[in-house]
């Protein structure tokens, strides 16, 4: 049998010993991103379909793929914690072009991708 102050040594270790875990995970996964990650800047076709006017499809670019992400059961908060990293757009562009629509022409600016990168999820 655990006597009482093994017992007490053992839970006050099991806090440090799940800092200790989770401290491993979130430094693993920073080194490990660069490898993992597939975020990358694609081309793709939109098609305009605005109200009056012809449609129109134009090429531009928008960020696609993969980050590292992981969860798991954090025994201190008895809650889930989530390292969570998604594909975004830091940098962009301005695409200008014109519309032909039944009441005239109308000019029209659509963003595009110029640079993609891995960056913390916004939770909503």
């Amino acid at each position: 049998m655990m006597g009482s102050k093994a017992r007490a040594r053992r839970r006050c270790l099991i806090p440090f010993l799940s800092l200790f875990l989770v401290a491993c995970l979130l430094q693993s996964s920073s080194a490990g991103v660069t490898k993992n990650n597939s975020c990358k800047k694609v081309g793709v076709e939109e098609l305009i379909d605005e109200e009056g006017c012809d449609l129109m499809i134009i090429r531009i670019n928008r960020c696609s793929g993969h980050c590292f992400s992981f969860t798991f059961p954090n025994p201190l908060t008895k809650k889930y914690s989530v390292h969570a990293k998604c594909c975004r757009m830091v940098e962009w562009e301005m695409l200008e072009t014109e519309l032909k629509c039944s009441e005239g022409s109308r000019k029209l600016r659509i963003p595009s991708a110029t640079q993609c990168e891995c960056f913390d999820c916004l939770v909503q």
